[in-house]
C-alpha cells in the first residue's frame, strides 16, 4: 500500500526517471490499446455444496465470459465454505447480505496497482452476474476508446450540485483545451508511411469525452465498487471523482474534489498523450477496468507500434502526479 506522503515521493522519482529515457514517439494511449492486453479479474463464488442447478448454471456462465485463455488456470472458482476459509474470506461471507445465498467476489487483476485485490463482492444472482459482466456506461467506455478517443474520463458525482457542477465544468473545459492544444508526431516521428497510417482500422487522433456514471445506478454497481475500491481512501471523500480510461481500459487515477483542476487534467492528458517509452504495463498505475468485448478484432491487424524488444523488460515511466484535494 502506498501513503499518501511516499506516493507523492514516488511521482518524484518517476519524473526523475522520465528525463533519462529516451522515449519511441507513439503515444502512450496508442501504445497501450495496441500492446497492452487486457488483464483478466477472477471470480471466487463461495457457498455449501452443492450449488443449486440455477446456481451452476450462474457459475458456467461467468466461466465461458472469463476464460478466454483456454490452456489457462479457470478465472472463476467454487470454494466450499464447509472447508473452511482464511480471515478475509471469512470475514466477506459472514457480512454477506442474503444467508441464503453463495457469494460472488471480484478481483482485480494480479498485476493491478491497487491497495489490495478485493474489487466488489455481492451475492450470487443473475442481475448481479449481468452487472459483473457489462453495463451501459462501460459499453459506452469501449465504444468510445475504439472511436479513437485517446482517453474517456469517468466522472462521479458526489450529489452535491454545486460541488459537481463547478468539477464537471472545469474538467470539460479543460479537456477542450488540451485537445486544441495537443498535437501528435507525424510519420516521420513515428517511423511509419503514410500508408501504415492509412490502413489503420481506429484512427490516430486526439479526442477526450467524458462518460457520467451514478452512484445509484443499479447496472452501474460493480463499476462504481471497482473505482472506489481501486485507491485506499476513495469512499473517505464526499466530493465529486474524475477517473481517466484510456488504452483497452486501464484506469489511471482518481482525480478528487479540488484535485479536479486545471493542472491534474493536464499533467494527465500529458502523460496519457506522451511518448510511450515501450513502457512495460504493470509498471504502470492503475488497473484494467472488465469490459466486454474483441479488442483484437476491432483493432486489426495494422499497427502503428512496435512491440518492446525482446529481453528489455526495464520500467520507463513518465511523470504521473496524483489529483488529490488538500495534498
Amino acid at each position: 500500500m502506498i501513503t499518501r506522503t511516499s506516493r507523492q515521493i514516488l511521482f518524484w522519482g518517476l519524473g526523475l526517471v522520465a528525463g533519462t529515457v529516451a522515449a519511441c514517439q507513439v503515444p502512450v494511449f496508442r501504445y497501450a490499446l495496441e500492446r497492452w492486453k487486457s488483464d483478466r479479474y477472477e471470480i471466487l463464488v463461495l457457498g455449501e455444496e452443492p450449488l443449486n442447478e440455477q446456481q451452476q448454471q450462474l457459475v458456467a456462465r461467468l466461466s465461458k465470459a472469463l476464460d478466454s485463455e483456454p490452456e489457462s488456470p479457470s478465472a472463476v472458482r467454487f470454494i466450499s465454505v464447509t472447508d473452511g476459509l482464511d480471515p478475509g474470506l471469512r470475514d466477506l461471507w459472514h457480512a454477506r447480505s442474503n444467508s441464503e445465498q453463495p457469494l460472488m467476489i471480484a478481483l482485480y487483476p494480479k498485476r493491478s496497482q491497487v491497495p489490495n485485490r478485493l474489487a466488489y463482492s455481492a451475492g450470487l444472482t443473475e442481475d448481479h452476474v449481468n452487472q459483473l459482466l457489462d453495463s451501459p456506461v462501460r459499453q459506452s467506455i469501449f465504444s468510445k476508446l475504439l472511436q479513437g478517443d485517446s482517453a474517456v474520463w469517468v466522472f462521479v458525482p458526489c450529489g452535491d450540485s454545486a460541488k459537481d457542477e463547478a468539477a464537471y465544468q472545469i474538467l470539460e473545459s479543460q479537456l477542450a483545451k488540451e485537445a486544441q492544444l495537443i498535437e501528435l508526431p507525424g510519420v516521420e516521428e513515428l517511423e511509419i508511411s503514410e500508408e501504415v497510417l492509412d490502413s489503420c482500422k481506429i484512427d490516430l487522433r486526439i479526442g477526450f469525452s467524458i462518460v457520467r456514471l451514478e452512484r445509484n445506478d443499479v447496472q452501474e454497481d460493480f463499476l462504481l465498487q471497482t473505482l472506489l475500491n481501486s485507491e485506499s481512501d476513495l469512499r473517505e471523500f464526499d466530493e465529486p471523482l474524475v477517473f481517466p480510461v484510456f488504452g483497452r481500459g486501464r484506469v489511471l487515477y482518481a482525480l478528487v474534489g479540488k484535485g479536479i483542476s486545471a493542472d491534474t487534467i493536464r499533467s494527465a492528458t500529458s502523460f496519457m498523450t506522451g511518448p510511450c517509452s515501450c513502457q512495460v504495463k504493470e509498471q504502470n498505475p492503475g488497473f484494467d477496468m472488465l469490459l466486454s468485448g474483441d479488442w483484437e478484432q476491432a483493432i486489426g491487424e495494422v499497427l502503428i507500434s512496435n512491440p518492446i524488444p525482446a529481453g528489455d523488460a526495464r520500467p520507463k515511466l513518465l511523470t504521473i502526479p496524483p489529483g488529490r484535494t488538500g495534498r
